[in-house]
């Protein structure tokens, strides 16, 4: 298990290379080193490159490179998910970006969970450009998993790869597109990939420079929601606003379908009950809050388009804004809370608790009712013409409860700690469901500075287990999973 989590890490230091041609083009900080006048953001992410892979190195000598278990699987994603944000919050702490650990943790886990809250200060703008752009690579990274991409090019994982991706793939369920595990990894991967590209080339068509153009397509298709300007995308023009509309929906569907999709199998997104469902509750959603704002007569700018994008940016768990919400009229506000907790489809990049598990408690419910009327019909749960199983139903049930009373024990906590109950409760729902911005004291046109550090301790708890959706992280906390059986070094 150790040399599983050692190669990760090891994999994961590569990603401190890219941002170093970026401290080396704006010259970020030039000091003299050795007599020679050096970039000096560029040596600090060379050393975090070499300090990161020589940890993981070590680990992979210490550990066993041997296959593991199921209960392996789980602790490797859950573990090495911490492990690899605490080397992530490296250039936070060096550069002083972020003055102290526990922010820099904060915005490390923000980042590779793809939440998109910050501590970072205000303007943005005055950030070096190489750590904005940390930010930015970490989500994308995180959106389709640093395990999964690890997964595609570790050749030695055979069985244990299947359990270690089915751990920490985005979505309750992960469909086998290809014989091996390794081929599906890497094929998601590559879907992930052609849509950034595609993304890229959109928003640099209708004006958005090229930089800034990857930086938003990064933050897109994680859902992440990580911007370079302090107004997020309210930067940019309508045209953009629409854009992003469109690659957010599609980052929040299941991958499988935008797989049979490329291949000409377009008819999967109507087949499925899912994606209908999906685009019924954004169109529902944006149509309430488009009225609540007409009514209101408070609200300015095009409210079509405003109440559409910040319906797929929380629902879709993106977390960009182009109007500060928390000045919207109470019935909107709440309707955005409702999105943080839907989320998107299963094996997408989006957070939250999912469509398909609300469209099955939905269901169950109203055969419930029906059963009720009619004792002895047997009424069975489909979706999509399929039967669902007791033990398929009774994991979302389980779900649900495990959300909520995680969200309700979270919220109770930093009430305790001071926050007002707006605060508390929204920020709690946001970093549960990889959200970002929340509502009252960490809205949109506030960051999570202000939060006590006990507080954002406790949010990046939330964080970690929104994104590996509470069963894989809660793993770590049972007592018979350290067993000497359940783990061999």
């Amino acid at each position: 298990m150790i040399g599983t989590i050692g190669t990760i890490i090891k994999f994961f230091s590569f990603t401190f290379l890219i941002p170093i041609i970026l401290a080396l083009y704006f010259w970020e900080v030039e000091a003299e080193l050795f007599f020679i006048k050096l970039p000096i953001i560029a040596v600090m992410f060379a050393f975090c490159f070499f300090a990161t892979f020589s940890f993981g190195y070590l680990l992979e000598i210490v550990g066993s490179k041997e296959d593991f278990t199921d209960k392996e699987g789980f602790a490797i994603v859950s573990g090495g998910w911490l492990v690899v944000a605490l080397f992530a919050s490296l250039p936070f702490i060096m550069t002083k970006s972020v003055p102290y650990f526990t922010d820099a943790y904060f915005e490390a886990m923000s980042g590779l969970t793809t939440t998109g809250a910050t501590v970072l200060s205000y303007p943005l703008e005055d950030h070096l450009q190489s750590i904005l752009f940390w930010r930015a690579f970490l989500q994308w990274i995180g959106g389709m998993g640093i395990i999964v991409l690890s997964v595609a090019v570790l050749t030695r994982l055979t069985q244990g790869g299947r359990r270690l991706i089915e751990a920490e793939a985005p979505g309750p369920s992960l469909y086998k597109l290809k014989p091996t595990i390794m081929q599906t990894a890497k094929l998601l991967w590559l879907v992930y990939v052609f849509f950034t590209m595609a993304e890229v080339l959109a928003l640099f068509v209708v004006g958005v420079p090229i930089y800034e153009a990857l930086y938003h397509s990064f933050t897109t298709m994680s859902t992440g929601g990580f911007s370079v300007h302090t107004d997020s995308i309210g930067h940019y023009s309508t045209l953009v606003h629409w854009v992003i509309i469109v690659f957010m929906i599609i980052a929040g569907t299941n991958f499988t379908l935008h797989y049979y999709g490329i291949h000409g199998k377009s008819r999967e997104y109507l087949k499925d009950p899912e994606f209908k469902f999906y685009l019924f509750m954004i169109f529902f959603l944006s149509m309430l809050i488009f009225l609540n704002l007409v009514a209101s007569g408070n609200v300015q700018g095009d409210k079509v388009t405003q109440s559409s994008f910040q319906t797929v940016s929380i629902m879709t768990t993106t977390g960009y804004t182009t109007a500060d919400y928390d000045t919207w009229p109470s019935f909107s506000r709440f309707a955005l809370l409702i999105a943080m907790f839907v989320g998107g489809c299963a094996a997408s990049t989006g957070g939250a608790m999912k469509q398909v598990r609300l469209l099955l408690m939905l269901k169950m419910l109203k055969n419930k009712i029906r059963q009720l009327l009619n004792p002895r019909a047997v009424i069975p749960v489909r979706l999509g013409g399929v039967v669902m199983s007791d033990s398929d139903l009774h994991m979302v049930t389980m779900f649900f409860f495990a959300y909520l009373l995680i969200f309700i024990l979270a919220t109770g906590a930093l009430l305790a700690l001071g926050l007002d109950l707006v605060t508390g409760a929204s920020a709690s729902a946001s970093c549960l469901g990889n959200v970002g911005p929340a509502l009252g004291g960490v809205g949109p046109s506030l960051s999570y500075a202000s939060v006590p550090a006990a507080g954002k301790i406790l949010l990046v708890a939330c964080m970690w287990l929104g994104r590996l959706e509470i069963f894989t992280a809660l793993i770590l906390f049972v007592p018979t999973a350290y067993k000497r059986e359940a783990f061999l070094m």
